[in-house]
């Protein structure tokens, strides 16, 4: 092998066009192979836009919670409203699993919700906990939160949190229950969608604005905030893009949509 090497570097050296075309060969193979390369980088990055534009295929989405999740009519119809009349277009499957008052640890212990994270390859499984069982009751929050995240990931699945918000007149809970959604995100890797953030936000700034029905509920104004934060964090785009504003008020829409854009901008930081 070593003659023969030998033989080749003499054999070049005494001949100018074997050389030329020795470069010229491995000069081509040389090229094939990076633009063999490049075409591998274009297609994943081609690949992943094309995972994450919702103009071309549909965000697969599934929120388990309760009454914060649900009450009117519910952030996953919201949200299917708000794609529907984006521009350009953006489309959403989304479904929900959130009877009144149930805990994380009672969707595992019944069956339903990991039945409904089995039946569909869905890209974002949304987790919210009891009103403020993340302040209450760490110790379920955390242990039920593990074991879902677990057969979301399972299932191929990406979980995220859902930071609920304070009741009525209690703000110091804002800061609780944003400290244990975080902690135990951060824990686990997932992300968190900053709701509870943007509400304070509101409480702070304008008094005027109603969010609650009651002491703890969101009316539609907190509902339409609530879905507002989860399209700037799903999306990454500012809510006015979309056209859909429940009927409320133009001005405390522009303004709930500004505080969402704003929020999760930060946010993401």
């Amino acid at each position: 092998m070593i003659k023969y090497y030998k033989y080749n570097l003499f054999f070049l050296k005494n001949n100018k066009i074997a050389k030329n075309n020795f470069i010229k060969n491995n000069w081509v193979n040389y090229s094939k192979y990076i633009l063999f390369i490049l075409l591998l980088i274009i297609s994943s990055a081609c690949s992943q836009y094309s995972k994450n534009d919702f103009t071309k295929r549909p965000l697969k989405i599934l929120f388990i919670g309760n009454s914060l999740t649900h009450y009117n009519s519910g952030l996953d119809n919201i949200l299917k409203k708000m794609f529907a009349n984006s521009s350009p277009q953006l489309q959403i499957y989304s479904q929900k699993v959130a009877p009144g008052g149930e805990h994380l640890s009672g969707h595992f212990k019944k069956g339903k919700a990991l039945k409904k994270i089995k039946e569909t390859n869905w890209d974002i499984v949304v987790l919210q906990e009891y009103s403020n069982g993340s302040i209450i009751n760490k110790g379920d929050f955390h242990k039920y939160s593990r074991l879902f995240v677990k057969e979301i990931r399972k299932n191929g699945s990406k979980a995220i949190f859902y930071m609920t918000f304070c009741y009525k007149d209690n703000s110091e809970m804002t800061k609780l229950i944003a400290n244990s959604y975080n902690s135990l995100a951060k824990d686990l890797k997932c992300e968190v969608v900053p709701v509870g953030i943007a509400w304070q936000k509101v409480l702070d700034e304008r008094k005027d604005i109603e969010l609650y029905s009651d002491f703890k509920h969101p009316n539609k104004n907190g509902s339409f905030l609530a879905s507002c934060v989860f399209y700037s964090f799903l999306t990454g785009k500012h809510p006015s893009t979309s056209s859909y504003t429940d009927n409320l008020n133009p001005e405390i829409a522009k303004y709930l949509q500004d505080i969402a854009w704003e929020t999760v901008s930060n946010w993401k930081k």
